[in-house]
C-alpha cells in the first residue's frame, strides 16, 4: 500500500510541474463544477485527482447535481459516478465499486493506476464496514476491535491529509511556474 501511495504521489508530481492548461492558455480551474472525462490530454490525471477531492468533500446537494449532470452509458461517466458514489453512504458503495469495476479497463493506461488505487480503498472501506456490522450483528462487539477500526479510520484520515497536503503543494508549485510563462 505505501509503494502505491508513493507512486501516485510521484506520479502527481511529475502532473503538476509539467503545468495543465487549457486551450486558452489560462490555468485550468479546479473544484470549479467540471466533470474530468477520458479525454487523453496533459490535464487528464490532475482533472481527475482533483475531482476525487472535491467528491471527498462535497456535500449530499453536490453529490446529487453532479450525478444528474453526468450519464450512465460512457466509460468515463461511469467512473465519474463511481467516485461521487465512493464518498456516498456505505449503501452506495457496491454500486461504486461495480462502476469501477466497468470503467477501470477502458480508461486511458495513464489513468487506470488511479481508478485501480480508488477502487482498492473503497473495497478495505467495505470491508472494515462489513467487519463493524458483522461484528455489531452479534452484539458482542469488543473494545478491542473498535479500538482498530478506530485506529485505521484515524490513520487512513491521516494518510488523506498528508495526500492532500502534497497536491495542494504541488499545485502552488505548478501555480508558480505557470505565473513565470
Amino acid at each position: 500500500m505505501v509503494s502505491q501511495i508513493r507512486t501516485t504521489l510521484v506520479l502527481f508530481g511529475m502532473m503538476a510541474l509539467v503545468g495543465c492548461q487549457s486551450l486558452s492558455g489560462e490555468p485550468r480551474q479546479y473544484g470549479c463544477g467540471d466533470i474530468p472525462t477520458y479525454a487523453d490530454n496533459v490535464c487528464l490525471v490532475d482533472s481527475w485527482v482533483a475531482f476525487g477531492l472535491e467528491a471527498q468533500r462535497g456535500d449530499d446537494e453536490w453529490r446529487d447535481e453532479v450525478l444528474e449532470r453526468v450519464g450512465q452509458s460512457r466509460m468515463d461517466q461511469k467512473a465519474v459516478r463511481a467516485v461521487v458514489l465512493s464518498w456516498d453512504g456505505p449503501g452506495q458503495w457496491a454500486q461504486a465499486s461495480n462502476f469501477y469495476k466497468a470503467a477501470i479497463g477502458s480508461a486511458p493506461p495513464r489513468l487506470q493506476p488511479l481508478l485501480q488505487q480508488w477502487l482498492n480503498e473503497l473495497e478495505e472501506r467495505r470491508q472494515l464496514y462489513a467487519l463493524r456490522g458483522s461484528n455489531g450483528s452479534r452484539g458482542n462487539v469488543g473494545s478491542n476491535d473498535t479500538q482498530a477500526l478506530k485506529q485505521e479510520n484515524e490513520k487512513l484520515k491521516q494518510q488523506l491529509k498528508e495526500m492532500s497536503d502534497k497536491l495542494e503543494a504541488l499545485t502552488d508549485i505548478e501555480r508558480t511556474i505557470n505565473a513565470r510563462d
